[in-house]
């Protein structure tokens, strides 16, 4: 898998798991050396999603598992879409 003119990703690492939060490391190989990088994702639920959105003053019109529209079904689906508007 080439990532970067030259280098390879030679291995990911997961280095730590905290609910909502993923970190990890990747090493790249290169031809003139190594490059490490770390990483921390946050994968926020759709509860805590609706909450800083109610927070803002808006509402949830509606939430799509996919950008064709495709019900949000947790176990399954890859994305969590919000669609939400001004409360009135």
């Amino acid at each position: 898998m080439r990532v970067l003119p030259g280098g390879l990703i030679e291995t990911l690492e997961i280095t730590g798991e905290d609910g909502e939060s993923i970190s990890f490391r990747t090493y790249y190989r290169f031809p003139k050396g190594a490059l490490t990088t770390s990483s921390t994702l946050r994968f926020p639920s759709r509860e805590h999603v609706e909450a800083l959105i109610a927070r803002a003053g808006l509402v949830v019109r509606d939430v799509f598992g996919d950008w064709n529209s495709g019900s949000f079904e947790a176990v399954r689906s890859r994305e969590i879409i919000f669609i939400a508007q001004i409360a009135r």
